[in-house]
């Protein structure tokens, strides 16, 4: 009899691992190890915006070097990630509507875009100039806020190419703070604009997911560092 409960009880278990357990860790599993919004992008607690439509009120602010005017957020924007991560942008967001570095317009081609307003107001409560006094400015890892950008376009509907190659564009040229050892701020623009060519065309020929494009542009950093970087074999 207690042989009968005991194995009743494992089965009891093995059935609450099963039907909890797993699927949150497979879920978490996935999304660490190269999911994103491209793949979960239907899962309702996943990959969606809490404030959306973005809207601006206020007067424009002019920020030093930028020729044009940035606008502040009227409302708090959400996003929450392939993670489950929640990435706010306070009242009061700086931005343009694009998160691009402007050395990459030959490329990427106009960087404000209705697709884009969201993605940028959030990636730029934390890195967008004009937003250091934010409570969310350089407050997560560089890399984690560049893929946020990637995640956020995806779930507002920018075409996963697109998405891909603007992810490139703010991984090559973006700010990178907190890492001296890999920041590209003195690699020339010419250089990185000509290394984003070299990305467009491998991501064209290839269609690699997001953390192949992170890997590609790990494995080049010290070449483009050090100005002896050459064209890739694709």
């Amino acid at each position: 009899m207690r042989k009968l409960i005991w194995t009743g009880l494992l089965s009891v278990g093995a059935l609450f691992t099963a039907v909890t357990v797993v699927p949150f860790y497979l879920s978490r599993h996935a999304a660490t190890e190269g999911g994103s919004c491209l793949t979960l992008r239907e899962t309702p607690e996943r990959c969606k915006f809490v404030g959306a439509p973005l809207e601006m009120a206020g007067s424009p602010v002019f920020v030093e070097k930028f020729a044009h005017a940035f606008l502040p957020t009227s409302k708090e924007l959400t996003f929450i990630d392939s993670r489950g991560d929640v990435w706010t942008a306070p009242v009061k967001t700086l931005t343009d509507g694009a998160s691009i570095p402007t050395i990459f317009e030959p490329i990427i081609g106009d960087r404000q875009s209705r697709d884009y307003l969201l993605a940028a107001a959030l990636h730029d409560a934390f890195c967008g100039v004009g937003n250091e006094a934010l409570s969310t400015f350089q407050t997560r890892a560089w890399e984690d806020v560049h893929r946020m950008f990637f995640e956020a376009l995806i779930a507002s509907g920018t075409p996963p190419q697109k998405a891909k190659l603007m992810f490139a564009a703010v991984y090559l040229g973006g700010p990178r703070w907190d890492d001296p050892k890999r920041a590209l701020d003195n690699v020339p623009n010419s250089d990185l604009l000509r290394e984003l060519q070299w990305c467009a065309e491998w991501i064209d020929a290839t269609n690699p997911t997001v953390d192949e494009i992170k890997t590609w542009m790990q494995n080049r950093e010290a070449d483009l560092i050090a100005g002896t970087s050459t064209a890739p074999v694709l």
